[in-house]
């Protein structure tokens, strides 16, 4: 995805599409917008359990106190560092890096799409997303979203939520290997 920041001059609003979006492109994105959403809390609704299931195994209240009201990025942190700190006993895990890099990155697009102002779009698809405030001055980032990348965006979600077989099994392999090392 595309991104460009326009400076704002006397009106935050001369920057956008004052004449709304447009119904066509409207109409291509807003299912996947959806979808975006509806998987992405799914995905983080995993995140929670993992979560749990570090704590007690079976017994979900503790973690769930510790997740109370934390936002997402907050959630995947702490679910790196609990396993960061398991893995200096265990190991390692192979696929770990790749895996948080995912969940925080399917976080990081996920706050894009849902806070877009998605009434500002330009024809061309580039849409307000953040107010940037620097040296350089007052800036809005626009990101350029087309149906393909919401789709890349969907898929990442997905393919994000699927590791979580994957980080499981790689758990499980190394409790396993645990208990059939013999004691010295």
């Amino acid at each position: 995805m595309k991104k460009k920041l326009i400076p704002i001059n006397q009106y935050a609003s001369d920057t956008k599409n004052l004449e709304g979006a447009t119904d066509k492109f409207l109409k291509k994105t807003a299912p996947l917008i959806g979808y975006i959403v509806h998987n992405f809390n799914t995905l983080e609704e995993r995140l929670n359990s993992a979560i749990c299931e570090l704590f007690i195994d079976d017994l979900d209240s503790l973690g769930l106190q510790v997740i109370y009201k934390r936002n997402y990025a907050d959630k995947v942190d702490l679910f790196k560092r609990l396993l960061l700190e398991e893995q200096q006993c265990l190991g390692g895990m192979p696929s770990l890096e790749e895996f948080i890099s995912k969940l925080t990155e399917a976080g990081r697009l996920r706050n894009l799409v849902v806070h877009a102002d998605w009434e500002s779009s330009h024809d061309d698809g580039y849409t307000l997303c953040k107010l940037i405030i620097n040296k350089k001055g007052i800036q809005h980032e626009y990101v350029q979203f087309s149906p393909e990348s919401l789709k890349d965006i969907l898929d990442l979600i997905i393919e994000t939520y699927n590791m979580f077989e994957q980080y499981e099994d790689e758990h499980q392999e190394q409790f396993n290997s645990i208990k059939t090392t013999p004691s010295t």
